[in-house]
């Protein structure tokens, strides 16, 4: 039962990982522009922002561009640029 448990654990650890491969390079956060001024920026393009939290060292963005679009965007924290998961 036990090794069953490990396995499945090791399956979701895995699983969590795979989900989110966007990464930043880690920066202190001293070098980091503030969270209010990413949601200005994409409040002025036309977006409606439903959640931002940090994940890899990113700013991940949950809600809908101006097309309506659902959308979840990784920005790197020091420049605001697209951070998109490495190719296989």
């Amino acid at each position: 039962m036990k090794s069953l448990l490990a396995a499945i654990t090791l399956v979701s650890v895995a699983a969590a990982q795979a989900q989110h491969a966007e990464r930043c390079e880690p920066i202190s956060k001293q070098g980091w522009k503030p969270q209010a001024e990413l949601e200005r920026m994409l409040a002025d393009r036309g977006w409606k922002i439903s959640r931002v939290k940090i994940e890899n060292g990113c700013y991940e963005v949950y809600g809908r561009d101006a097309k309506g679009n659902r959308r979840e965007t990784f920005f790197h924290p020091k420049n605001f640029e697209v951070v998109t998961a490495p190719k296989p």
